[in-house]
Order: C-alpha cells, then sequence, then structure tokens
C-alpha cells in the first residue's frame, strides 16, 4: 500500500527538513550557547574577521 501511494502520491508538499545540532540535540537555528560545536563556529567567525581586519595593504619593496 505504502508503494502505490509512492508511486502515485497524493499531492502533499514535502516536509521541510530541520537540521539539527549533534551535541545539543537543538536545531541549529536554536543551538544552546553551552554547546562546543557552536562556540567553535563562533570563534572561527571571529578569528575570520580579525584576519580580514588585520591583513595589511600590499607593501613595495622596490628602494627609491
Amino acid at each position: 500500500m505504502t508503494l502505490l501511494k509512492r508511486l502515485f502520491g497524493n499531492g502533499t508538499a514535502p516536509k521541510t527538513r530541520v537540521r539539527i545540532c549533534v551535541e545539543c540535540g537543538m536545531p541549529i537555528a536554536e543551538h544552546r550557547q553551552w554547546c562546543s560545536i557552536l562556540r567553535g563556529q563562533q570563534e572561527m567567525q571571529r578569528a575570520a574577521a580579525g584576519r580580514a581586519d588585520a591583513r595589511p595593504g600590499p607593501v613595495s619593496t622596490a628602494k627609491s
């Protein structure tokens, strides 16, 4: 019966998938602050922002 329903379908829209964090068990959009996966992502974002701010412009090595 299920196979026939899948083949012929009843026209229902597919369910939306919700990504769940492996550690805290919450949806990704609702992470817990104690979750180390979330903290790792935040640290990586801060480090990337820090590198972009601290990156100097091109330095000329030519002597004048």
